[in-house]
Formats: structure tokens, C-alpha cells, sequence
């Protein structure tokens, strides 16, 4: 393991706003950490908290989020339930799923890969051309609720 520049018994917030500047290792290790769901929790309720209506365009939309890589290995459910300019957050929803209406996309892919993407450090259609991101449902919708969230592009 590398020298970590963060301390991993920081609040999720402070962890969060770390990871842009983190190694894949370190990134890593911050996620499989014991504070790894917390910090998921944070960053997801920022995605929720930067979701941006005006280029949604009132759809309604379900985007899931299956991420392996957690604590023991452990798998996590995001759920982001877009319904006009609102947009609700559920974590780990009974039957690893919400329902909802509209399209529907589920991304699956590792915690680690999903942060990398979230913080422009690495491309989501790269990562899914080599089949280390997967979407089910309408691909090219899928690419525009990214959007929707301000995440950043790579450089």
C-alpha cells in the first residue's frame, strides 16, 4: 500500500473532497476502508445535490448504480429517481432496486472505477468499450443523465 495523504479517520466530507487528488490505489483504499460507505453516501448526496433540471428537460428517469468493491467485497445500490426538477437519493433499496417510472438505466461497475469517473479522472465511454463499466438500458441515455450531474469530463 502506498503512503496515503489523507487520514482515513476524517469525516466523509472532508474524505470526499480528497479523492480527486488520490492515486487509484489510494482512492482504493479509502472506498474498501471502513468509512468507504459513508464517504460513497457523501459523494452521492452531492450528485443528488448537483443535479441539474434544466438539462434533464422534465424527464423521468431511474439511474441505478451497482458497485462492487466495498468493505468485504460488498456490493452498494445508488438509486438517483429523476422526476422533473427534482431528484431523490435512495441508498441500498429493499430488493436492490427502487421503483419508479420513465427510462431506466443501471450502471454497474467497482466503487473505485465510478470515483475515478465522478472526479475526471478517468473516461466512462472508455471504461465501457473495454467493458469495465456496464450499462443496462438505452446507452445513449444513459451518457446524457450523466450530464445531468455535472460531472466533470477528463482532461
Amino acid at each position: 500500500m502506498s503512503d496515503l495523504s489523507v487520514d482515513l479517520n476524517a469525516d466523509p466530507a472532508t474524505l470526499v473532497d480528497a479523492l480527486g487528488s488520490l492515486s487509484e490505489s489510494q482512492t482504493e483504499t479509502v472506498l474498501r476502508g471502513p468509512s468507504g460507505d459513508a464517504v460513497l453516501d457523501e459523494l452521492f448526496a452531492r450528485m443528488r445535490d448537483s443535479f441539474q433540471p434544466e438539462k434533464a428537460k422534465g424527464e423521468d428517469a431511474l439511474v441505478q448504480f451497482v458497485l462492487s468493491g466495498g468493505p468485504g467485497g460488498a456490493t452498494r445500490v445508488y438509486v438517483l429517481a429523476v422526476h422533473g426538477a427534482a431528484c431523490e437519493l435512495t441508498i441500498d433499496p429493499p430488493g436492490g432496486t427502487a421503483p419508479g417510472g420513465g427510462r431506466t438505466v443501471t450502471i454497474t461497475t467497482d466503487r473505485v472505477r465510478l470515483v475515478r469517473v465522478v472526479t475526471g479522472q478517468a473516461n466512462a465511454a472508455k471504461l465501457y468499450l473495454t467493458r469495465k463499466i456496464k450499462i443496462d438500458g438505452d446507452l445513449k441515455f444513459g451518457g446524457q443523465v450523466v450530464s445531468w450531474f455535472g460531472v466533470p469530463s477528463e482532461n
